[in-house]
């Protein structure tokens, strides 16, 4: 075991280049309070958190050999997590955009038991969402997502253009997603799929 008082960050990362665990663990309790805090600036969800800091530090084991010991680690870290968070932000979007498509889905395919609970509470968090959207908004989103309609059956019926009703639906799905990601209550159902590796 190395003793992290008599060496110098460039000595710790330069053992840690060459595969030492005790440079990892020392790195490791020095920076993970700092990049835990740096990453629930973005998510304000502790699970989501802890897992991200997991990845990041994966990621510094993983690129040891190619981290630079001249170079600020702390700043390293602080790019490192970013880019985690970022990543994470954008496939989640992609997996709330098939939840939703999903969710709203009216095929009669058979669904298990586990799969039918699941859906409901997602479709019940959505419905909780779509109810803050203005009126005339929600009522276009119901018709598209949930009985189905066409743009085209949606506009005749309100006798509103079909830009309109694309428009009104773009900025729904935009709203849903923003809220369901940055209220942090979305990723508590979706995160065994996400990590799974489905998304």
């Amino acid at each position: 075991m190395i003793n992290d008082l008599n060496l110098s960050e460039y000595e710790i990362l330069l053992r840690l280049q060459a595969g030492n665990e005790d440079a990892f663990r020392i790195l490791y309790e020095r920076y993970s309070r700092l990049i835990y805090g740096n990453i629930m600036r973005f998510i304000n969800d502790e699970s989501v958190v802890d897992d991200l800091l997991q990845d990041v530090f994966v990621k510094v084991w993983e690129h040891r050999a190619s981290i630079d010991p001249n170079l600020s680690f702390a700043a390293y870290l602080f790019t490192c997590s970013r880019n985690t968070v970022f990543n994470f932000k954008r496939r989640l979007k992609l997996e709330i955009e098939s939840a939703i498509h999903l969710t709203y889905d009216n095929s009669g395919f058979v669904e298990s038991v586990d799969s039918a609970l699941h859906k409901k509470e997602i479709r019940n968090l959505i419905e909780n969402v779509i109810s803050k959207l203005p009126l005339q908004r929600q009522r276009i989103f119901r018709m598209c997502k949930l009985d189905g309609k066409s743009y085209q059956e949606v506009a005749e019926e309100l006798q509103i253009s079909v830009s309109t009703v694309r428009d009104h639906i773009v900025k729904a799905n935009k709203f849903i997603k923003d809220v369901l990601i940055y209220e942090g209550s979305f990723p508590s159902l979706l995160l065994p799929f996400f990590y799974l590796g489905i998304s």
